[in-house]
């Protein structure tokens, strides 16, 4: 499993944790202090490593990857 988490640059890991706290792309943006422009650009990359098109789909896959 951690290889598969290596895909992921540091930052789109701290948004995958925001994100599988149910935050939303803007307050992803507020707590680390970026633009929701540079959130989106990561959701977008992380969808992209997981070969899928959904915020939903995405959470289902990252749930197994990053839950302990």
């Amino acid at each position: 499993m951690e290889d598969q988490q290596r895909q992921f640059t540091d930052k789109e890991i701290e948004v995958i944790h925001l994100l599988l706290e149910g935050k939303s792309t803007q307050e992803i943006a507020l707590q680390l202090g970026v633009s929701t422009r540079a959130i989106e650009h990561h959701l977008t990359h992380i969808f992209e490593k997981l070969n899928v098109g959904s915020r939903t789909e995405a959470a289902l896959m990252l749930t197994h990857l990053f839950k302990k």
